[in-house]
């Protein structure tokens, strides 16, 4: 069930003409002014909801309104352009119906009768005339100019902003205007809580915080700093909580171990190093290995069994980043649609440690008639029949690994449904007739096999591939989902619509994940000697374990500098204070008598505050 809705008592003003008319609250206005640059100051919404439902008929002495620039800006904009619009229509009806009385518009007659009013000059003294004439200009043109401005400070007057246009152009960070009376008494600037509580207080009285005894201000400063004290100690609580991972989360080795170790580690410094380093490795291996693939891929390709014009598919991408297995397996059932139903066959690459065998297992699991396949077990068939060859022909290894060989010993593997009705490979020539589920674990892990496996899979990617392909259309026709696991260079040879490619937008949590599962595996070998809760400190060690000695060493000195030693800052406290004595003498004594009432002062504040707590108790209890 949802949570109940918490009340908002800051009000936010539609237009200019909403905030007049909040300007007329007989109390006291405070007024958020911000933009939409950085937006409002959200942090102090509890505060202000802690005093408005604290405050005994608060709503009647005080109101918080929100103040947008951008929006009063351009509220400012659409009406200048209204009244533009609504001036020249008036000119236009005004010259039409000039025209239509056979005469000038308005403006024009004034300055004819004002001429008409005035004595004929002389004709005789042209000079004098001509004076007059000038002096006339003159005073057509201040008399213009005076209308103009006339117009101009009445045209500002009706679009200006009560107390806001002041702000317009100053830095758009948030700032708070107490406002009583119509009148500026205090601005605050920072998002402090106490002092915010102060300054309304002060206002209420009509006074401004920085003109008050330093007193309050140092009362309130206090509060801030106990209350971020014990924020920080909240926080330090929390994170020790995380940072020790329960004995039995790190006994699941699985993919919430991993995620518990990564939150225990965050912001460690050791830790994102050895992520760092990790997530190189894994690339680097990555790179390696399809640069060998790519080798037997153009072998293939040279000897006639690959085409050379495949063209390269486009998968569908799946960022994984902050997702849970279940909701990346989920994201991929909903975009498989139908096919699961009719049989399909569903391709999944993407760099190690993205969680691809985490996701074909999850899918496994959620898709009904699904399957999965390896080609681990046809490479080590073939393997197996190329070192049968060459035993039986008395010949080098490499001597059986001829193409027209390779293409013997493929013919020599059946994929199909036997007797049992299930789908497997069967070996059959050089006197092997075996399936391979039942000599997987045994015949096909044989020593000849395991040394002989590397080499002959350099040279096979192509006949692998070409029967893959074939024993996978097979399962499809039958209805199974098939789900395949493996490299894009390979992959896109299996002929499928269902392509997927998990990808991490942030790259340092392959490497992040990979070295949690690392640090999982070693401290759960620990697992006996971990008191519950108490499991962080053989974790960072295990960590600082796997760093490289000159890592470590750059993290200690990491370390190091951002922590000052207590002793150093004691003795430069001591100095400090020495100093000040000698310099300060009798106002030190003067700061003591100070500090005595600050103590008084904030005494009473608290008992105020505890007195408040045991009415609500009360109120509850009645």
């Amino acid at each position: 069930m949802a949570g109940k809705k918490e009340k908002e008592f800051r009000q936010r003003m539609a237009d200019v003409a909403e905030w007049v008319q909040k300007l007329e609250f007989p109390g006291l206005t405070v007024a958020e002014i911000y933009s939409d640059v950085f937006g409002p100051c959200d942090v102090m919404k509890p505060t202000i909801n802690k005093f408005m439902m604290n405050e005994e008929d608060a709503e009647k002495i005080i109101q918080f309104v929100q103040v947008n620039l951008t929006t009063m800006d351009e509220d400012v904009k659409a009406r200048m352009a209204e009244e533009k619009k609504k001036e020249a229509e008036r000119a236009m009806l005004a010259a039409r119906q000039a025209a239509m009385n056979g005469g000038a518009a308005p403006a024009e007659k004034k300055k004819e009768n004002t001429k008409e009013s005035q004595p004929p000059t002389d004709g005789g003294d042209q000079k004098g005339g001509d004076d007059e004439k000038k002096e006339e200009g003159k005073e057509e043109k201040t008399d213009d100019g005076e209308e103009e401005n006339d117009e101009e400070q009445e045209w500002d007057e009706k679009f200006k902003i009560p107390i806001v246009d002041q702000y317009m152009k100053i830095s758009p960070r948030p700032l708070f205007l107490f406002i009583k009376d119509g009148q500026v008494i205090d601005e605050l600037t920072t998002a402090s809580p106490p002092l915010m509580i102060l300054m309304i207080k002060n206002a209420m009285s009509g006074r401004k915080t920085s003109e008050v005894s330093g007193l309050q201000q140092r009362i309130a400063e206090k509060r801030a700093a106990r209350e971020a004290e014990q924020k920080k100690k909240e926080e330090e609580e929390a994170l020790a909580k995380l940072r020790n991972v329960p004995v039995e989360t790190l006994e699941k080795q699985n993919s919430e171990t991993s995620e518990a170790i990564i939150a225990a580690f965050k912001d460690h410094q050791g830790f994102a190093k050895l992520s760092a380093i990790t997530t190189a490795e894994i690339k680097k291996r990555d790179d390696d290995d399809n640069a060998k693939l790519a080798v037997g891929i153009k072998l293939a390709i040279d000897k006639g069994v690959l085409p050379s014009d495949k063209a390269d598919p486009s998968p569908v991408a799946i960022n994984v980043l902050g997702k849970s297995p279940d909701e990346v397996t989920a994201e991929i059932i909903e975009k498989l649609g139908d096919a699961p139903s009719k049989g399909c066959i569903m391709t999944l690459e993407g760099l190690s440690g993205t969680g691809k065998g985490t996701t074909v297992a999850k899918l496994k699991e959620k898709l009904p008639k699904s399957t999965t396949w390896s080609n681990g077990d046809i490479f080590r068939s073939i393997t197996l029949l190329a070192t049968k060859f060459a035993e039986e022909k008395k010949v080098e290894l490499d001597e059986a690994l001829k193409p027209e060989n390779l293409a013997e010993f493929t013919k020599m593997l059946k994929f199909d449904k036997f007797e049992d009705d299930a789908f497997d490979v069967e070996i059959d020539g050089l006197g092997v007739k075996e399936r391979v589920s039942k000599v997987n674990k045994t015949l096909l892990k044989s020593k000849e096999v395991a040394t002989n496996i590397p080499k002959v899979a350099a040279v096979t990617q192509g006949e692998v591939i070409m029967f893959v392909k074939e024993a996978l259309a097979k399962m499809a026709e039958a209805g199974l989902t098939v789900l395949v696991e493996g490299r894009a260079a390979t992959l896109k040879y299996i002929d499928t619509p269902h392509r997927f490619e998990l990808i991490m937008s942030d790259e340092n949590i392959i490497g992040a994940r990979r070295a949690a599962q690392r640090i999982g595996a070693s401290a759960v070998a620990s697992a006996e000697d971990m008191k519950e809760g108490k499991t962080w400190e053989i974790l960072e060690n295990v960590c600082k374990s796997m760093l490289p000695k000159e890592e470590i060493s750059e993290v200690k000195a990491d370390e190091a500098a951002k922590e000052e030693k207590p002793e150093e800052k004691k003795e430069g406290a001591e100095e400090k204070g020495e100093e000040a004595k000698k310099e300060d003498g009798p106002a030190e004594e003067a700061k003591k008598e100070e500090g005595e009432e600050a103590k008084k002062e904030e005494a009473k504040e608290e008992k105020k505050e505890e007195a408040k707590k045991e009415e609500k108790k009360e109120e509850a209890k009645a």
